[in-house]
């Protein structure tokens, strides 16, 4: 019976179906009832208490919520749970909140999966109030002065307060230790320091390189009673050099606590020495997050107070080998191997530590030009360095003395040199440094400037991605999915075709290149690429077979800009891959919009160049004819295109000019300017036009009845600049005896 009743139902909805089907099209359809909300429980008395308590404060909030929870009224949590997100409570309110009822309450708004996400966020609100309170400087000065309270309730307090502050402890207690008329509560800080163990650890050996004397006395008798060992690479200089005989004397005691004797000079410059090549090499002396950065603790002479710095592990290494370097030359002044490292770390530091731009000047009187050059070309030879090198070509560019752009031995100066760095960065400001010199005469490697400065001309700030499969269709599905995230995508079996399509742009951000290629195996075509300056800095994927991964990823371990994986199924995928390839770059990468300005500045200093060209005739200009070309249909730079077509005057550059012009489906002002820039380049080198081209300029003007008189006037104009020369000829008199 229930098998007939439920066929008879869907026969009934057959039927209501068919006869909807049948009614007039006019005829409206009944709308839907609207769903009846379900109505709310009945308050019970514990409910109604709650209500009726009207909670304002962060304090009863947070209880309103949880208690409403834990009876089963979520509705009404989450409402109360809005009123305290509205009211954005103050500092105050949240540290009584969690004086009242404790952390354990406060971390269930975020773990109480039914009053997500607004738990989260009332949460969240409520921490970060929280740890501005713990974090305050002034609130952690009174605690450190607490700490010489004749309460000793008082003192248990603030040490339990200062316990909880962990590393934000440290730089109240520094101010202290460092200040004699502080002297009767050095011991009390300095015994809150011993307390603090692990947790002061990172800014007590940043605070080592204070120049306050008696703050690093002190804290060497922190580090001697923690027994910390980390220190003695930032001491022993100090034992040597220091005429403050407090400082000497607890740097000494440090020493016979640690080594169990006092250093020589011989010891200490050994010592520092190999520990500077051990910053300066390639293994990792620090560890690393996810996105492989470093938490580092640097110390801020001006602020007199130890800083976090996150950075990347290359720059760290190498600014605290610059804490080293500085020791060592202290101890040896005449070093001047010493002096060229000091200067690549002081570079570095101001590169990645500087807020503004690094003083240029303080740079050359500190360490002089010869130092700055040999700095320079020893940045060169290693991607960690190259954040210095940016500097070091900076600061050369700055004196505009052009002595710079020639070598001792005659070979390429740093600054040449520099032009063939892999790294993107390092040649723009070694390009722009040699512009700044502005030299007017022969030098060796002039051709790198011309080829650098054609090379940014190509960018027009597009997030291009080559990609090299020899199989078609895994290709196209490729291109799909990196298009879906923006990219402009140029997929190639390989072989020429994707080294081409590799080297022909600097907007070229990613390469992905999969087994098999059309030529060269993967890791030969990765070779390839990365001993080409135009990708020796990019990123590359190399998408390898399920199987074969391990052996990949053993190929490309030495190559940190070489990703080695398997092919994603999705963008999101391909997503993941790319965060991967570009964290590799770090703050060397170079967005899109950086290029187009790039692009710009490079046409512009060519164009400089040109007005003058018989300042510059060592330079081939000539390199930059094809690229403009190719260029000059980019309506972003079409107008200094042309500018540089016309000082440039070739005879492919006078005819792009011409076809441009005479083309109706570009702007008329642009053409309008490219027949300005042809008569222009006529005027610098005559007509270098074919005859052939110029009867076909003569038919395009004859057919171009039905055009527009704007394209009919600027046809008009090529045509009078091409019979310009000939105006002033009669052909009807003989020519002259000797013409």
């Amino acid at each position: 019976m229930e098998r007939l009743t439920k066929t008879a139902s869907f026969f009934a909805i057959l039927l209501g179906l068919a006869v909807a089907d049948a009614a007039p099209a006019q005829q409206p359809m009944e709308e839907a009832a609207a769903p009846v909300a379900a109505a709310p429980p009945a308050d019970t008395p514990a409910i109604a208490a709650i209500k009726e308590s009207n909670p304002k404060t962060a304090a009863e909030l947070v209880r309103a919520v949880l208690l409403s929870h834990d009876l089963g009224r979520d509705d009404l949590a989450k409402a109360y749970l809005q009123k305290l997100i509205d009211s954005n409570p103050k500092q105050e309110q949240a540290v009584a909140a969690y004086r009242e009822l404790g952390s354990g309450r406060l971390f269930r708004l975020q773990t109480e999966s039914t009053l997500q996400p607004l738990g989260g966020e009332a949460a969240t609100i409520l921490f970060q109030r929280l740890d501005d309170y713990l974090k305050d400087p002034d609130r952690l000065k009174t605690l450190v002065s607490q700490l010489g309270d004749p309460d000793p309730l008082t003192r248990k307090r603030a040490i339990e307060q200062l316990l909880k502050a962990g590393p934000d402890a440290a730089n109240p207690l520094f101010a202290v230790l460092g200040d004699p008329a502080q002297q009767a509560l050095h011991p009390a800080a300095k015994k809150m320091l011993v307390r603090l163990d692990q947790d002061i650890y990172a800014p007590l050996l940043a605070a080592l390189a204070s120049e306050n004397n008696l703050l690093v006395a002190q804290l060497a008798n922190v580090v001697s009673e923690i027994r910390l060992k980390a220190a003695a690479q930032y001491l022993v200089g100090r034992f040597l050099y220091t005429d403050d005989d407090q400082l000497r004397t607890a740097i000494g005691d440090y020493c016979d606590v640690i080594a169990g004797s006092q250093p020589d000079a011989a010891q200490v410059k050994d010592y520092l020495s190999r520990r500077v090549k051990a910053y300066l090499g390639s293994d990792p002396m620090f560890p690393v997050d996810d996105s492989g950065m470093v938490a580092l603790w640097i110390w801020d002479t001006d602020a007199n107070q130890a800083v976090l710095k996150t950075m990347p592990l290359a720059d760290a290494e190498v600014i605290t080998a610059g804490r080293l370097l500085n020791d060592l030359h202290q101890l040896d002044p005449s070093d001047a191997d010493i002096q060229v490292n000091r200067a690549m770390a002081t570079m570095q530091r101001a590169s990645v530590l500087e807020d503004a731009q690094a003083d240029l000047q303080a740079l050359l009187d500190e360490f002089g030009l010869p130092t700055i050059q040999e700095a320079l070309a020893r940045s060169l030879k290693q991607r960690k360095f190259a954040e210095g090198a940016i500097v070091a070509c900076e600061t050369l560019g700055s004196a505009q003395d052009a002595t710079v752009l020639v070598a001792a031995d005659g070979g390429l100066s740093s600054l040449a040199q520099a032009l063939q760095s892999p790294v993107y960065r390092v040649r723009l400001a070694a390009a722009k440094a040699i512009l700044a010199i502005d030299p007017q005469s022969p030098y060796a490697g002039s051709a790198e400037l011309m080829d650098t400065l054609a090379f940014l001309a190509t960018a027009r700030g597009k997030r291009v991605v080559v990609i090299g499969e020899l199989d078609q269709q895994r290709g196209q599905a490729m291109a799909g999915e990196l298009a879906q995230l923006g990219f402009e995508v140029v997929a190639t079996p390989g072989g020429s075709e994707f080294f081409k399509a590799a080297y022909e742009s600097a907007d070229v951000e990613v390469i992905f290149v999969s087994k098999p290629l059309a030529r060269l195996p993967m890791m030969e075509t990765v070779q390839v690429l990365r001993k080409d300056r135009r990708t020796g800095d990019l990123p590359i994927a190399v998408i390898a077979p399920v199987g074969e991964l391990d052996y990949f990823e053993l190929r490309t371990k030495s190559d940190p800009l070489t990703l080695a994986t398997i092919r994603p199924h999705d963008k999101d995928g391909y997503a993941f891959q790319l965060q991967q390839l570009y964290e590799s770059q770090g703050r060397l990468i170079v967005p899109a919009m950086e290029r187009a300005e790039d692009a710009e500045f490079a046409i512009a200093a060519l164009s400089r160049m040109l007005e003058t060209p018989e300042k510059y005739e060592f330079y081939d200009f000539t390199k930059m004819e094809e690229i403009a070309i190719r260029r000059l249909s980019d309506d972003n730079v079409t107008l200094a295109i042309a500018k540089l077509l016309g000082s440039l005057a070739t005879p492919g550059a006078q005819m792009a000019l011409v076809e441009y012009a005479s083309d109706p489906f570009h702007p008329l002002a642009f053409r309008e300017q490219c027949a300005a820039e042809f008569k222009a380049a006529v005027a610098r080198r005559g007509i270098l036009l074919t005859k052939d081209q110029m009867v076909a300029q003569y038919d395009r003007y004859n057919a171009s009845e039905e055009l527009d008189s704007g394209t009919q006037a600027v046809l008009g104009k090529v045509l009078d600049i091409i019979e310009a020369p000939t105006q002033d000829v009669r052909f009807d008199q003989p020519a002259k005896s000797g013409s």
